[in-house]
């Protein structure tokens, strides 16, 4: 009897785990470059309906960089369309109907007047509100600042382990010189100059979700690499 109960409970959890699997991302980075004087640029990820019934999705933005800092809501803002719309930067959170089947782009961009170099990480986080707790991340990288042809180190430094237990090391790392870590509520937990042996300290944050934001020499964010945390 106790076999049986035990067989039947894990059966359920099973199914439980394979509903609450009911969309997935194309990426969970999505980067893209343009010149220093273009006012709107754009990427995107997307979203697919795993399961043959529509889902209400709730998606929710975090800025974790916007630069230049301290500028008007006018002249400097990240833009998020979804199935419905797009919502610029007084919107931080929206839902929408995911179809039966479908797939959406989720796009963001940004809009830069400010005629300066200009960048943006965003991460938007993904529920199915039938489901609220196991969201989903995507990390989103925009970059209008380049005047040449080599403003930006190539993004393939590699960062292992992922999951984290204690911490993480990076390796191809030459063009690094600054490692930021953000939790998902945008919260910045680690900023460190690069360190010799490149390993990097997280036992003291809890599990969860995070974003490793990669500087260069000048200033300039360069790559973006999503982590969990265990």
């Amino acid at each position: 009897m106790k076999n049986l109960i035990f067989t039947l409970l894990f059966a359920l959890f099973a199914v439980l785990t394979v509903q609450a699997q009911t969309f997935s991302l194309s990426a969970d980075t999505a980067w893209v470059a343009g010149p220093i004087n273009v006012d709107d640029i754009e990427t995107h990820i997307d979203i697919v309906n795993l399961i043959n019934s529509a889902r209400d999705i709730k998606w929710e933005r975090t800025e974790l960089v916007l630069n230049p800092v301290g500028m008007p809501i006018s002249d400097l803002y990240t833009q998020v369309c979804d199935a419905n719309a797009c919502w610029g930067g007084a919107t931080s959170s929206k839902t929408f109907v995911l179809d039966a089947g479908a797939t959406v782009p989720m796009i963001v961009h940004l809009r830069n007047f400010t005629g300066q170099a200009a960048n943006t990480v965003v991460q938007l986080k993904f529920t199915d509100l039938a489901f609220p707790d196991n969201p989903d991340f995507a990390y989103y990288f925009l970059d209008a600042s380049l005047t040449g042809t080599h403003d930006l180190p190539a993004a393939d430094v590699q960062l292992f382990p992922n999951p984290v237990v204690e911490s993480f090391t990076l390796t191809n790392s030459e063009d690094v010189a600054r490692v930021r870590v953000f939790n998902t509520d945008g919260r910045l937990v680690l900023d460190a100059a690069a360190q010799p042996a490149n390993v990097y300290m997280l036992k003291d944050q809890p599990a969860g979700h995070y974003a490793v934001v990669l500087a260069a020499q000048n200033g300039k964010t360069f790559q973006v690499i999503p982590i969990v945390k265990n």
